[in-house]
């Protein structure tokens, strides 16, 4: 028995983008209602096509698709911008934090499976990379530790944790999340890099994005974070761009 199609209306953000065809793209969305789904824009890279820039990655769209559920790939027949986030793209730190993030959501997120929770994260992040004028190089982590959150894995430190330090060292158990003196096993980093790492985990971002870090403390926490997600998510953490960043000279 076939299956009926019907066209669906939803927000989406363009997580992944790629040429098909001659005139063609393919594009992976995360929309609010149907998490994520691949989808084919027929001419959208004719000159005069009606969808324009709107399926370049980054970009937040309501779309028109038509979704058959015994097809993988859906057919989108409209996209309208809801923002565009231009002052992203005027930045290459900017486009690189997004990047990651898109990156992160196309790993850990399974086709078909909405997540409100997720979406709203990606909204805000976003946001808050084209419209901050401070601290933006925190939302990257800030993304990470909070994603890792809702997808079940929120570290477990208490906090007490923090003042009950007894030196200027301490260390996460990655396991767990807690956080305690650098004689625990788990990973060893300063007391101002577990701080900042609490303060990404818990704090609302506009404190986090309050947050100011020197160089070798952003360095601490970017490696804790990515320590951290690398244990919960293994074979699902993807490190492409992460390798690219850093022959570029700019290590996450």
């Amino acid at each position: 028995m076939s299956v009926k199609q019907s066209i669906v209306t939803t927000d989406a953000i363009v997580i992944r983008s790629m040429e098909y065809g001659e005139s063609s793209r393919i594009a992976t969305l995360f929309t609010v209602d149907f998490g994520k789904m691949a989808v084919l824009a027929r001419g959208s890279r004719n000159p005069k096509s009606k969808f324009g820039s709107t399926l370049e990655v980054l970009s937040y769209i309501e779309s028109v698709i038509y979704v058959k559920p015994s097809r993988d790939l859906q057919s989108i027949s409209e996209a309208s911008f809801i923002r565009s986030f231009p002052s992203i793209r005027e930045s290459l730190e900017d486009i690189e934090t997004g990047l990651r993030m898109m990156e992160l959501t196309n790993a850990f997120m399974q086709d078909g499976d909405p997540n409100r929770e997720v979406f709203s994260l990606l909204v805000s992040t976003l946001t808050a990379l084209g419209t901050s004028t401070q601290n933006r190089r925190n939302i990257l982590p800030y993304f990470q530790i909070q994603i890792a959150a809702i997808l079940g894995f929120a570290p477990g430190f208490d906090k007490g944790d923090l003042e009950n330090l007894s030196g200027m060292f301490g260390a996460l158990e990655l396991e767990s999340g807690v956080i305690g003196d650098e004689s625990m096993p788990g990973h060893r980093a300063s007391r101002s890099a577990l701080r900042a790492f609490a303060i990404l985990a818990r704090a609302s971002l506009s404190n986090v994005l309050h947050m100011t870090l020197n160089d070798t403390e952003r360095r601490e926490v970017e490696e804790l974070v990515s320590a951290y997600l690398k244990y919960h998510f293994e074979e699902a953490y993807p490190h492409k761009s992460e390798r690219v960043f850093a022959r570029l000279g700019r290590p996450f």
